[in-house]
């Protein structure tokens, strides 16, 4: 599976094995493309990412505590940690400020 992933300097497309987290498809790929403090461990919060089209799969209770905790609301942002797409899927990774 897939995923498009549109970057400040650019679009680059990953593929995710089946039962790997979007955020270890990005870091096999190339670990400076997204920021995660924790490692993915789904206790930092700062590999989001924005949903622009397609299922991300659905969300955990940890990654839906971890949102409740930082105030996430907007629904189109998840946490690349905690996804495990099962198709085509297009996102914005949000670098944290």
């Amino acid at each position: 599976m897939s995923v498009t992933l549109h970057r400040a300097d650019g679009v680059v497309t990953v593929d995710v094995p089946p039962g790997h987290s979007l955020f270890q498809a990005i870091a096999a790929r190339n670990r400076e493309m997204i920021t995660a403090l924790c490692g993915g461990c789904c206790v930092c919060g700062t590999c989001r990412v924005r949903v622009l089209d397609g299922d991300p799969g659905p969300m955990g209770q940890d990654e839906a505590h971890l949102r409740r905790q930082l105030a996430i609301t907007d629904p189109a942002i998840r946490l690349a940690c905690q996804m495990r797409p099962g198709c085509g899927l297009r996102v914005d990774i949000i670098q944290p400020e």
